[in-house]
């Protein structure tokens, strides 16, 4: 194994030339698919929160994450591009793209050494071709990262076991070290791949035991600084979050993950099953001949699940799990069926599975283009540049349309109504343009135009205030705004403009 490292691009016969002109053109094929999709200007609320967050500086970055449920890593990294590139949400979705290349060479670079030529160029065509890794490599968001940190931090973790060398030791603690400190899912990762190191160092080579220790020591005095900020997140998430698990559609959830984001649903399902079915069968051949690689791809396969196992027994005290979070260890997921696929006896059935999947995944390339760079994307903001004035504010009632036109309108100020809400300090990436308010008062001695921005299915404000309040005179009224990007990610806005006089407003009718 450590000649074929160092070793890495000698080409020992024209199988080898075949194999690395394959790896080529899957790598060609990723950069074309993930670059060609992050040029799209509008976004979604998780992408305007990382836009917000970048304007800030590396200190209240660390702050604001401290205060919410994710580590800080990621927005630094994007903070050093935007320092560099200049503060533009391409930028941010380039350096998600740059990650899920990266995690695209790890299967040059090392499944292919370490499991062969076929399950290393399986690896690259999932990592490529699956639908969910372009919606994900084109997103402003940290998966991309989590995915790439995880998965080298489990390959280092093999080969500090398999070698024992220095250099793989320090390899694994970093790129454990960096999953922990950039999704909580890529923590639950790393302390899996560190759990199994562990116990096979114990049970198998027990001369391994002081660098692993030395390693995990290492590892959980860096990650102490964020320990304490880990604790306090758990205790808010126990007292207060988002989530809302449905178990009755968990495990279809789960299966149809990697294939249901813009294909019909019959076709969803049919890719899924041949999937696994195909992968899974492989990976069982490949442990009943003892294949050299079934080992990895057993272990690999066992983190992936236990993340899923821990996530979901924890949800039992809270909901902190949602199909998104499979993304930071799906690398994981992806070795134990490459594997499986290169283990299948006939490869023309594997070579059928991945036709299929291509084809899939060449029309969801197509919808998804369709989709993000439609002209209908910008309708809201179009409307609302055409006619906004300088002293004009923005009324919401949730948080999510307010995320992102505060990014779009930074210049103005933005109220989110809350009824029934308690003054809350936590510090949010979009202060201080926006502002959380409790009571319609605080602008009783405003005057002037309000943009009251709602979502379509709860016009809580335009109904009371466009309708029955005489302080409030609906300028233009209300136009639904059904945009591609924005409605596949469940959010259809109203938008409405009203005229706004001095005055008390009386509060809301109780609900019947």
């Amino acid at each position: 194994m450590q000649n074929n490292y160092c070793n890495l691009f000698t080409l020992t016969n024209r199988s080898d030339r075949y194999w690395q002109l394959g790896y080529a053109g899957l790598l060609l094929a990723g950069l074309v698919f993930f670059v060609s999709c992050a040029f799209y200007k509008e976004m979604w609320f998780d992408e305007a929160y990382t836009v917000a967050m970048i304007r800030h500086d590396f200190f209240r970055i660390c702050e604001i994450t401290a205060r919410d449920v994710h580590p800080p890593l990621y927005y630094m990294l994007v903070k050093l591009a935007s320092l560099i590139w200049g503060q533009d949400i391409v930028v941010y979705r380039l350096v998600s793209a740059a990650g899920m290349m990266l995690f695209l060479l790890l299967g040059f670079f090392h499944i292919r050494r370490i499991c062969g030529n076929a399950a290393g160029f399986y690896y690259t065509f999932f990592a490529v071709f699956l639908p969910v890794m372009l919606e994900y490599s084109g997103e402003a968001r940290m998966y991309s990262w989590a995915m790439f940190f995880t998965t080298s931090a489990g390959i280092y973790a093999y080969l500090a076991y398999r070698q024992n060398q220095r250099q793989h030791w320090v390899l694994f603690a970093v790129f454990s070290l960096c999953s922990a400190y950039t999704h909580n899912y890529a923590l639950l990762g790393a302390f899996f791949i560190n759990l199994s190191l562990l116990t096979t160092a114990f049970a198998r080579k027990r001369y391994l035991l002081k660098p692993c220790l030395l390693t995990i020591l290492a590892q959980v005095i860096l990650y102490l600084p964020w320990l304490l900020v880990l604790i306090s997140q758990v205790v808010s998430v126990t007292k207060e979050y988002w989530i809302v698990i449905n178990y009755q559609h968990l495990l279809r959830d789960l299966l149809v993950f990697y294939f249901a984001e813009n294909l019909p649903g019959i076709a969803v399902k049919l890719l899924s099953f041949g999937w696994l079915a195909v992968c899974g069968w492989g990976l069982y051949t490949a442990l009943t001949q003892n294949r050299q690689y079934a080992g990895l791809a057993l272990i690999s396969l066992a983190v992936y699940l236990a993340v899923i196992g821990l996530a979901l027994l924890l949800s039992q005290v809270k909901p902190i799990f949602i199909t998104r979070y499979l993304m930071p260890n799906s690398g994981f997921l992806f070795i134990a069926l490459a594997c499986g696929l290169a283990a299948v006896r006939r490869q023309r059935v594997a070579v059928a599975l991945c036709t299929a999947i291509f084809i899939a995944s060449s029309v969801n390339f197509y919808l998804h283009y369709d989709k993000i760079y439609s002209p209908r994307n910008n309708a809201l903001r179009a409307d609302i540049t055409y006619s906004l004035n300088p002293d004009d504010i923005f009324l919401y009632t949730d948080i999510h349309p307010a995320g992102i036109y505060m990014v779009a309108f930074p210049d103005h100020q933005h109220y989110v109504f809350l009824p029934g809400g308690q003054e809350d300090s936590k510090p949010n990436p979009f202060q201080p343009e926006l502002r959380l308010i409790y009571d319609l008062n605080v602008l009783a001695d405003y005057k002037g135009r309000i943009w009251l921005i709602e979502s379509a299915n709860s016009q809580l404000l335009y109904g009371h205030l466009g309708k029955s309040e005489p302080l409030f005179t609906v300028i233009d009224f209300a136009r639904i705004y059904d945009m591609p990007y924005l409605s596949h990610k469940g959010f259809v806005f109203v938008g409405s403009l009203l005229q706004k006089e001095p005055g008390p407003v009386p509060p809301l009718p109780a609900k019947e």
